[in-house]
């Protein structure tokens, strides 16, 4: 299978994010706070149905703080460049209204995964298995390694081999990874045809998310593109941009490129706190 060149930030795989946050307001007022800001949302509770229109839904795992209440909320699917503007927009509105966000919250990305198969996941699990200590030091301690519950490491070489050894989805899905609070989740596929990264510490800003949906869908790209050949040396933060990037990275666009400059960035910032 030859590998596809890197078109840069596609434009047309949709993507949605849950943002779990607080609110000094009650759900159906933060709603209602956030339709003044021109955003279509809806207060529904919990549920799992895809809508046109952004939603408020209860989450259990979500420990208020005096004064707030817990709120998940979910994008309708998005795409390209508009997609990225409105998920900035809505930060804004959030921070507006007085929401943040303590270490029960959580960001989870959804990439649309229609034309994936089942070595496509195998390609996307082999990277994240192999650079997950890379990608622990893009996020918050608190999301790093095996120390939270919704959203498990992957297993490094144990879980490389169960990778291996995948040779359908239900294979996937029923025996390699049951668990949908990895994570990498592909229990998602299953209900909304997406793949969905669950690793991202809680945030309402959108800079933060902006990046991480790029990157998080660079390593989707990578996954679907073709046979993976991983990096000699250590499987650090040098390497996984080689690998995510490697397929004829001079196609990298704007939005990748400074994806990857925000991250690097934050990288620092991150490493600099533990060491201090």
């Amino acid at each position: 299978m030859s590998i596809k060149k890197n078109s840069g930030f596609n434009r047309n795989r949709t993507f949605g994010i849950e943002i779990e946050g607080l609110s000094p307001l009650n759900r159906n007022d933060l709603a209602q706070s956030l339709e003044s800001f021109g955003i279509r949302c809806v207060y529904e509770g919990y549920n799992h149905r895809r809508r046109r229109h952004w939603k408020i839904v209860t989450d259990a795992s979500i420990y208020e703080d005096q004064g707030t209440v817990g709120f998940e909320l979910v994008s309708p699917p998005l795409r390209g460049v508009e997609g990225l503007e409105e998920i900035r927009k809505v930060c804004e509105a959030l921070q507006q209204i007085g929401c943040r966000v303590n270490r029960s919250c959580g960001l989870h990305v959804h990439h649309d995964a229609s034309d994936y198969n089942v070595e496509a996941f195998k390609n996307l699990y082999a990277i994240y298995i192999r650079y997950e200590a890379a990608i622990d030091e893009l996020v918050s301690e608190s999301r790093r390694g095996q120390r939270n519950a919704y959203c498990h490491s992957l297993g490094g070489e144990f879980g490389l081999a169960r990778i291996r050894s995948v040779r359908q989805m239900d294979q996937l899905l029923s025996e390699a990874y049951p668990s949908r609070y990895m994570k990498l989740n592909c229990q998602s596929y299953e209900i909304h045809g997406t793949v969905e990264f669950r690793q991202h510490q809680g945030t309402t800003d959108g800079e933060k998310i902006v990046a991480w949906v790029v990157f998080t869908q660079m390593m989707v790209e990578r996954a679907v593109a073709g046979k993976i050949r991983m990096k000699n040396g250590a499987a650090d933060w040098f390497n996984l941009k080689k690998v995510i990037r490697g397929y004829k990275w001079m196609g990298a666009d704007e939005i990748q490129q400074e994806a990857i400059a925000f991250l690097n960035k934050r990288r620092q910032a991150l490493l600099s706190n533990a060491a201090a």
